[in-house]
């Protein structure tokens, strides 16, 4: 009976240990299970104004995993100005909290001269009023204030950002506003941009060769161009960026250029297209849309080619103006329709070539009506800031022009002979 007994309380005891080996191991579990979040470096934080400061962060963990990425931070701190700041850490029911006070004085110290907004016109040469810099104790530091700078190419509004570190590694960061207003008064050579028309291949030259008015140019001497240009580091400026040049809103590279070539005749798609896209460097076509517009958009797409409007069906003689375009004798709502649809072929808005270079100043207006930002016409020069950007001029291309004459036409003036 003793036995008995004692058997059932050894029973007991194993299945009370059970429990308890059952019940911390349970535990165990749904303390790993249960995720964990820390706060990383101190809960007070002080700053100094405009002090550079990167949160040290939290850690959190489940499952003994990192699982830091699932924090989600929010944070009211502004460096700029003094007060006290609080930046929470929140994973699920689980968030920290730190807080931050910003100084009214700077550690280091760096002090802008002059104002802190400054206007400055397109093209002129930005002063800086200067700067000063110093640690805690007062030791100089300016020679060690970085500036990173703009060049001031865009007219709008930019920033001038000065830092400066002390041997601590505390960095203070100030800024400069600079608006840059628009100029067309400044020094500028020009841009050019080129009208060509037709292609083709020197060893198989058209029946009409001399009889397209000059405006063929062999494919070969159309390469040995473009890799003129690609040798010069020429810039090819979109048209978005041709208007607000002449607008007086953007500086060009000096060596900056257009290529266009009028009507997408079948000789420039095939023979043309080919050499722009050997030597990657972009042009215009202005398509006639009425020509088999719609084909050839799609037939002969190139990222080198982009299809602008040349009219739909106003390439063709019934004016008195001029070489006798039909576009200044349409009334307005025909001469509109004419241009909408040539849009809706080329796919683009950009820009419009006159027919003939024909136009009056109520053509004009109807172009700007259409909504296009730029259009060019054949008379002779390179476009300047405060051109008309839907009367830019343009140099035309000849037939058996020598490499030496194109440098002449298009290169800045003090370039042309280096």
């Amino acid at each position: 009976m003793a036995k008995k007994k004692k058997r059932g309380s050894n029973a007991l005891i194993v299945i009370l240990v059970a429990a308890i080996v059952l019940l911390g191991a349970g535990s165990l579990l749904l303390y790993y299970a249960e995720p964990s979040l820390a706060l990383n470096g101190d809960e007070e934080v002080e700053l100094g104004l405009c002090q550079v400061y990167k949160d040290p962060g939290v850690s959190a963990k489940r499952w003994g995993q990192d699982i830091s990425d699932q924090v989600k931070v929010t944070s009211s701190l502004d460096t700029q100005r003094p007060g006290r700041y609080m930046t929470v850490y929140t994973l699920g029911n689980l968030s920290a909290k730190r807080y931050i006070t910003v100084k009214s004085t700077m550690d280091p110290v760096l002090k802008l001269k002059g104002k802190d907004h400054i206007s400055v016109l397109l093209g002129e040469t930005f002063e800086e009023p200067g700067y000063s810099a110093s640690d805690s104790a007062g030791k100089d530091l300016t020679k060690r204030v970085r500036v990173k700078k703009t060049d001031f190419r865009k007219a709008g509004k930019n920033e001038l950002q000065y830092s400066v570190t002390d041997a601590d590694g505390k960095t203070t960061v100030v800024t400069r506003q600079v608006q840059v207003l628009p100029n067309t008064e400044h020094e500028t050579p020009g841009l050019p941009i080129c009208m060509y028309h037709y292609v083709y291949d020197e060893n198989d030259p058209p029946a009409d060769l001399y009889k397209r008015y000059g405006n063929y140019i062999g494919a070969a001497a159309l390469e040995e161009e473009l890799e003129w240009l690609k040798s010069e580091d020429y810039y090819f400026p979109t048209w978005r960026e041709v208007r607000d040049y002449v607008d007086g809103k953007l500086l060009l590279p000096e060596k900056s250029i257009v290529l266009c070539f009028d009507d997408g005749a079948k000789s420039f798609l095939e023979e043309g297209v080919p050499v722009l896209e050997k030597c990657r460097v972009p042009a215009t076509c202005f398509l006639i849309g009425s020509e088999k517009g719609r084909e050839k958009v799609s037939q002969y797409e190139s990222e080198y080619v982009t299809y602008q409007s040349h009219s739909y069906n106003m390439h063709r003689p019934g004016g008195n103006v001029g070489h006798g375009g039909i576009f200044t004798a349409l009334t307005e709502e025909d001469a509109l329709t004419d241009l909408q649809t040539s849009i809706r072929i080329c796919g683009n808005d950009d820009a419009f070539a006159y027919p003939y270079g024909d136009y009056t100043q109520r053509c004009r207006d109807i172009v700007e009506e259409a909504g296009f930002s730029c259009a060019v016409t054949t008379e002779e020069g390179k476009a300047k800031p405060g051109m008309d950007p839907l009367l830019l001029p343009r140099i035309r291309m000849s037939l058996g022009q020598s490499l030496s004459h194109y440098q002449y036409l298009v290169a800045p003036p003090e370039s042309r002979w280096h």
